[in-house]
């Protein structure tokens, strides 16, 4: 009964370790995800900004900002 008890209390920490792992991973993954959606917010928007200067060139767009 001990020993059972025993392998079941390993199995449960070996477990909770491999899910720090799997947590710690998913929360780097997500960070950089957010980076990247960040930084193709800003290059569309900076494209947009220099599209619409092409077609009006007689408007100032310096005040757009993200």
């Amino acid at each position: 009964m001990a020993e059972e008890r025993n392998t079941l209390l390993a199995e449960v920490d070996k477990l909770k370790r491999e899910l720090t792992v799997k947590d710690e991973t998913f929360a780097q993954t997500t960070d950089s995800f957010k980076k990247d959606v960040a930084q193709s917010y800003l290059v569309g928007f900076e494209a947009a900004v220099e599209q619409a200067t092409t077609i009006h060139p007689s408007l100032d767009f310096t005040e757009l900002s993200p």
